[in-house]
């Protein structure tokens, strides 16, 4: 039974999927540097040091080996800081969800979405996604339980005015019974009145000629 509460399953759903591309990229990137030993003693990655060495815009070949020792020296590290990275986004995305259940509090999951889109890369797809989370968190307010609150009000208030309005009635009605009864007690004392008036008395004795 609907209790009010915005449904936040597309902010959760984006999350969910961010979440997902992180860890799959995550998990790329970690292959990727454990096997980059044996990627360097293939013929392509041969063939790609003595295009390096070979390139003419370097000064002199010295130049190109040391640039090809700082990228094999750097690789690991650049990933592993990429690899980090990702990971601090994945918790802040599933912290946001977390701050999503029973909506308990969007803001705070609008804001961890931003984040987690910064750790991810700026503009990623996954950022992204984090992004347009966020966005909706922001946006997409407590409309269901503002119109219900607002409805149950008004049906409080439309019951206020018909008692109101009832009371007004019961009092308006004693009035005029108020009234009716005064009259007719004063009609009944000026009947009295004329009863005991003795001018006003049938007497036998006196006949008119």
């Amino acid at each position: 039974m609907n209790n009010g509460v915005v449904s936040r399953g597309a902010e959760k759903t984006l999350g969910v999927i961010g979440i997902i591309f992180n860890l799959l990229t995550i998990a790329l990137l970690v292959i990727g540097i454990l096997s980059f030993d044996s990627v360097q003693n293939t013929t392509e990655f041969q063939d790609f040091e003595q295009e390096i060495l070979n390139d003419s815009t370097f000064a002199s070949p010295q130049d190109a080996q040391a640039f090809l020792d700082t990228f094999i020296s750097s690789f690991s590290i650049i990933g592993w800081i990429i690899v980090a990275l990702l990971a601090i986004s994945t918790i802040l995305a599933i912290l946001a969800i977390a701050n999503l259940r029973n909506n308990r509090n969007p803001k705070a999951a609008g804001v961890l979405f931003i984040i987690a889109g910064l750790f991810a890369g700026l503009l990623s797809l996954t950022s992204i996604l984090f992004y347009i989370a966020a966005i909706m968190c922001f946006v997409r307010k407590g409309t269901k339980r503002d119109d219900y609150s607002s409805g149950h009000d008004d049906f409080n208030g439309r019951n206020e005015d018909v008692k109101l309005k009832e009371e007004q009635r019961i009092r308006e009605e004693e009035r005029i019974r108020q009234e009716e009864r005064l009259r007719q007690e004063e009609l009944r004392r000026q009947n009295d009145t004329t009863n005991n008036n003795p001018l006003h008395k049938d007497d036998d004795t006196y006949r008119p000629l």
